[in-house]
């Protein structure tokens, strides 16, 4: 099951969008809730209901734990949610995404764009343009809220169908 993990880690972190990609409601009919979180504000295509509120804001509040040491996060998005009860919890499925960005700093001290261009990589310019650029993680999860203060993540591990596997937002860091 770990390699599974790393494998959807993997493709999490390296299937970043360019710079110009822009979050747009990606739901079909009928509108499904989607929130943006820039900051403290908040927008919501539609009403909001408390299970919603409470996801929307846990999952801010553990993808800052988990992210904010290496990345300055720009935003944070929810889409195409689906809720339903399950033995009186709430389950709600949906995509998630963060987008971020390397920490404002001069690209040529960072070791890895160093070494290309030491070493004339041809990657050099493309490492060193896009190192400040905005990039998008993005998940598919399920939160089973199971009362006022326990909310329970999963994340889909299958690359075809679906598999759920409990998570928690630092999970998706790769780790030496």
């Amino acid at each position: 099951m770990k390699k599974v993990v790393i494998t959807v880690v993997l493709a999490i972190f390296f299937s970043g969008c360019s710079s110009d990609a822009v979050v747009q409601n990606q739901t079909a009919a009928p509108p499904a809730k989607e929130v943006t979180n820039a900051g403290t504000e908040q927008k919501q295509s539609v009403d909001s209901s408390s299970s919603f509120d409470k996801i929307a804001g846990y999952l801010q509040e553990e993808s800052k734990k988990a992210f904010s040491p290496y990345y300055e996060l720009l935003e944070f998005t929810l889409s195409d949610y689906e809720e339903k009860t399950v033995d009186g919890k709430v389950e709600a499925t949906f995509g998630y995404q963060v987008k971020y960005k390397n920490f404002e700093k001069d690209p040529d001290t960072v070791d890895y764009i160093k070494a290309a261009k030491e070493k004339n990589d041809p990657n050099y310019q493309q490492l060193y343009d896009e190192y400040l650029q905005p990039k998008d993680m993005s998940f598919h999860l399920k939160a089973v809220v199971e009362d006022a203060d326990s909310i329970t993540l999963y994340t889909n591990v299958s690359p075809k169908g679906i598999q759920w596997e409990k998570a928690v937002m630092s999970d998706f860091i790769l780790k030496k």
